[in-house]
């Protein structure tokens, strides 16, 4: 009896916490719900709170969208969708020529608008002139926006340029996400391809150079040089397309080595004007900061077959060994056989010093092939130096056994000064109430340059006491 009393408040106490568990969990329920009970003239009604906000929320951003540009607004309007940008900087040059070529590459497209924002007011465009090879110049879209389309898509392009270090911006905005990026791609392969730089002749500074074929009837070439150069360079390059599809190295590295004067850079100068490919002139005052060697050799690959001509690789490449980490020479290393090879390039680097070139540049194969030593010109070249510039140079008709004659007496002299002897001579005429040079005046400027050329050759105290031991004689260089 005892053990019933027992269950029985047992089987109680269970119900009873049972009943209080549940009123709980009803009451936490209650506390989370987002619902709640709304009394109106027509009754009461219960409403989601969580949905209320939702809803509150999703028509708040249909009546007041997110602001955007004018800009945007407009872009997005005309390519009915939202926009995707995509873009690329370049050096103000380079840039402008890349700019430049926005109008070949996007020929075929339609353009339906050009303008360009001031607040929200469109005016004209602004366009700059940049100056071409055989000095033409030509307008580039500097800073504006262009609605393009064709028969596939619509897209849009910006030209602007940087506030912090004047580089030029391409920007192009498509619907499709990543198009502008391959739009921007596609602009630079047709440029390297065919665009203004495509064969041209320009230094690392982009300024163009003029070929021209009198530089080579200029010249009073060593027969066995010529044909040397011709055979390295001008038969290189047009064996390059075999050499490449056969897998053979298509790249070639030649130094012309020589004292100042001989015409070393003019002799590069004929080969680029003969080349008729695209050629980049490296000279030491163009170096101005760090990795423009490195890109005008990428440059070089892109534009390839190319001719590089590196004027005094021995001032610019600065060549003593104890130099050799100097990051110029660490750049034109790197540059000659780094990561990437450079098929299509002929680098024909000058020298005044073969002896002095670091061997780290010259005695390693890929680098380069030949050393090409230029003499002095004997009496033969020496003649035909001479009668070039008399043909440019108001004279009387000059014998031609004094033009022998001088150019026997010459030995030694480079064409630099074979030249001096004649511009002496006609400043000599010019002192003396001539407007022309006779033979008389040819005899004084050798005279006159062979007595400087020895003293310039003279270290500088033997110098001193020459003009002290002359009473200050003064000769002009």
């Amino acid at each position: 009896m005892q053990i019933n009393v027992h269950m029985s408040e047992m089987l109680n106490y269970n119900k009873k916490k049972e009943n209080e568990d549940m009123k709980e969990n009803k009451e936490q329920e209650n506390n989370n719900s987002t619902d709640f009970t709304v009394t109106s003239p027509i009754g009461e009604f219960t409403m989601d709170f969580k949905q209320f906000e939702i809803a509150r929320k999703n028509t708040d951003k249909e009546l007041n969208p997110a602001s955007v540009n004018y800009a945007r607004r407009l872009m997005r309007e005309f390519l009915g969708t939202d926009d995707r940008a995509d873009h690329r900087y370049y050096g103000y040059t380079l840039g402008a020529l890349m700019k430049l070529h926005l109008d070949k590459e996007f020929s075929e497209c339609e353009l339906i608008k050009e303008f360009r924002l001031e607040g929200k007011i469109e005016i004209e465009a602004e366009y700059s002139n940049i100056t071409l090879q055989d000095s033409r110049n030509a307008r580039f879209l500097e800073a504006g926006i262009r609605f393009y389309q064709n028969e596939n898509e619509k897209f849009v392009v910006i030209c602007s340029v940087s506030n912090y270090d004047d580089s030029q911006k391409v920007t192009i905005i498509s619907g499709t996400e990543g198009r502008g990026l391959e739009l921007i791609e596609q602009l630079e392969t047709s440029f390297y391809q065919t665009g203004v730089l495509k064969n041209a002749f320009f230094d690392m500074q982009f300024n163009f150079i003029n070929r021209s074929e009198v530089v080579n009837q200029l010249i009073a070439w060593n027969g066995d040089v010529k044909k040397q150069l011709d055979k390295d360079v001008l038969e290189f390059l047009k064996a390059m397309p075999i050499l490449r599809q056969n897998g053979l190295p298509n790249s070639r590295g030649i130094i012309l080595s020589g004292p100042p004067g001989i015409g070393k850079t003019m002799m590069a100068k004929s080969l680029a004007a003969q080349a008729n490919v695209t050629t980049i002139l490296i000279s030491a005052e163009m170096i101005q900061a760090k990795n423009q060697i490195k890109n005008a050799f990428k440059l070089g690959r892109k534009l390839a077959p190319t001719l590089m001509i590196i004027e005094d690789i021995d001032t610019a490449g600065t060549v003593s060994r104890r130099f050799t980490d100097h990051p110029i020479l660490g750049e034109y290393l790197q540059a000659m056989d780094g990561m990437e090879a450079n098929d299509g390039i002929v680098i024909l680097a000058t020298t005044n010093h073969t002896e002095n070139i670091d061997p780290a540049i010259s005695d390693r194969p890929g680098r380069f092939d030949r050393i090409i030593e230029i003499p002095l010109p004997n009496s033969k070249q020496r003649l035909k130096i001479m009668e070039n510039i008399l043909l440019k140079m108001p004279s009387e008709t000059i014998p031609r056994t004094t033009l022998t004659e001088i150019s026997r007496k010459s030995e030694g002299l480079s064409g630099a000064w074979v030249r001096e002897i004649v511009q002496s001579a006609f400043i000599e005429a010019i002192y003396q109430g001539r407007d022309r040079l006779n033979a008389k005046d040819l005899q004084e400027g050798l005279a006159d340059v062979l007595k400087r050329r020895g003293m310039a050759y003279q270290s500088t105290p033997n110098l001193a006491q020459v003009i002290e031991s002359k009473n200050a004689e003064v000769y002009t260089m």
